[in-house]
């Protein structure tokens, strides 16, 4: 493939992937780093190191989208980040002393489980009150027991209220480990972790989707700088890719204001279900495998 029509295939895969992604509030790393490894046929940790700069590009357009949509909640997205250094730290280093494949059946039955319940809870919710918004439902049962409560005022006048019990706090504090060890172990992104138990926290879709996002930009520039030091980067190609990237993360955010939270939690639930579903099965093949005599 000639140099000019690679850029332009990595200028759309960036393009496509990130604006349905951002929409979601995830960056789309998960798809794009397969991608250059199967069909480009970059060795893996040059695939990393690309896909990790041309997604900061998306989660730094789609996170400025967010803000000035006005539905980031700052202190939120800090908790959430709040171990997030320590868990990449063990995640590190548990890669050297303890199979991938265990945490990867963890992560699988995670996600499972936080599919299932947030699908569940969006159709039962859907069904019982159609009369009503599905994120005011959500804001009565976050607040039952709250003693941190938040309001949010996007730039169009809605409001979303919700709150955090104590076991609500602990579980984001500790979510924020869970999310760095994944990561750090994985080379998974925490944006679909820290999404997923926000929303079975209570934290209404439209919040959760902008604080997530912006979370993954605090935590993401380390990386960012570690992969380009390493040399893990290829800059001719992580260019075109992080120019779709760019636009990606603006046109993600836009759509996901037009559509109602029940259809984009009810995608994001059939997503992760998908996602743990196939990490789950794989990893506890590889178990067996490595297991049977």
């Amino acid at each position: 493939m000639a140099p000019h029509e690679l850029a332009l295939v990595l200028f759309a895969l960036g393009l496509s992937v990130t604006t349905a992604a951002s929409a979601l509030g995830l960056a789309g790393g998960a798809i794009i780093s397969p991608f250059l490894i199967l069909a480009i046929g970059l060795e893996p940790r040059l695939a990393i190191g690309t896909t990790v700069l041309g997604v900061f590009a998306a989660i730094l357009s789609a996170s400025l989208a967010y803000v000035r949509q006005k539905r980031v909640d700052f202190k939120l997205a800090l908790l959430f980040d709040a171990l997030d250094v320590l868990g990449v730290a063990l995640g590190a280093y548990l890669t050297v002393v303890l199979l991938p494949e265990v945490l990867a059946c963890s992560l699988g039955a995670f996600l499972l489980y936080s599919g299932i319940r947030l699908a569940v809870r969006t159709l039962r919710a859907t069904f019982r009150e159609r009369g009503r918004p599905l994120a005011a439902s959500s804001q009565e049962e976050a607040s039952n027991g709250a003693i941190w409560r938040r309001t949010i005022v996007d730039k169009d006048g809605r409001a979303y209220s919700y709150g955090l019990s104590k076991a609500g706090l602990m579980t984001a504090i500790l979510g924020s480990f869970f999310s760095g060890l994944i990561s750090g172990m994985l080379g998974l992104g925490g944006g679909l972790t820290d999404l997923s138990l926000m929303l079975l926290l209570g934290v209404p879709m439209e919040v959760a989707m902008a604080t997530a996002m912006f979370g993954m930009l605090l935590t993401r520039v380390s990386s960012v700088v570690a992969h380009i030091l390493l040399g893990n980067v290829k800059i001719e190609l992580a260019a075109p890719l992080a120019f779709g990237a760019l636009i990606g993360g603006q046109l993600g955010p836009r759509i996901a204001s037009k559509l109602r939270p029940e259809v984009l939690k009810l995608v994001f639930s059939s997503i992760v279900l998908a996602l743990g579903f196939v990490l789950l099965l794989r990893s506890a093949l590889s178990l067996a495998s490595m297991l049977s005599p």
